[in-house]
């Protein structure tokens, strides 16, 4: 009975038969989690890319105007729609600063579409100023900050289970630029008879 037992086990331990099959089965889907992985994270940084180049040409167009309205604003909004070829519409807030002779950061206007936190303050503008992130400049000269904000949603989830580092379902991209004004100033056109441009 002991020699049957060995010898069955011997012949289960040699026998080679069906073990590509198994491995195809065990391998498979390690492979397609692994191109679609590839595809996901060449995604990434490709609209990450979009995202940047974008802002800069948010920056650029900004900088050549001398006045901009609410409707200067909202396409804007549109154009970066576009570049960055999101469904929704991406966030967008346009800042105008100077910086004072003690050094002060100030804000001259600012308006967003969709930014949290709405408009900058000239708080929030010093504050930005302080931590190293904006250029000194001469007192009466004025600068544009754009701030721009993408959300990327991955066409699909890859994540490994807890391991959130890895999933790239919720993944925000966030840019920001300072620009000087090709003219002497940027101003906001509030209505047709007011305009926010600041001492200059």
């Amino acid at each position: 009975m002991m020699n049957k037992a060995t010898h069955l086990a011997r012949q289960f331990r040699d026998d080679e038969q069906g073990s590509m099959a198994i491995e195809l089965l065990l391998v498979v889907p390690i492979l397609l989690w692994v191109f679609l992985s590839t595809f996901v994270y060449f995604d990434v940084y490709r609209v990450e890319t979009n995202s940047v180049r974008a802002t800069i040409t948010l920056a650029e167009m900004f900088s050549r105007e001398g006045s901009v309205d609410n409707n200067y604003l909202n396409n804007a909004r549109e154009v970066l729609r576009e570049l960055t070829f999101e469904e929704a519409n991406p966030d967008l807030r346009v800042t105008v600063y100077r910086q004072r002779a003690d050094g002060e950061f100030r804000t001259v206007w600012s308006r967003n579409r969709g930014m949290d936190g709405g408009n900058l303050t000239n708080a929030q503008i010093n504050a930005i100023g302080q931590s190293g992130r904006l250029p000194n400049m001469r007192e009466f000269d004025h600068a544009i900050y754009i701030e721009t904000r993408t959300e990327y949603d991955a066409p699909f989830n890859i994540g490994l289970g807890p391991f959130t580092v890895t999933n790239l379902e919720d993944l925000t991209f966030t840019n920001d630029m300072v620009i000087r004004p090709r003219g002497p100033r940027l101003c906001f056109i509030t209505n047709a008879s007011a305009e926010l441009c600041g001492p200059g």
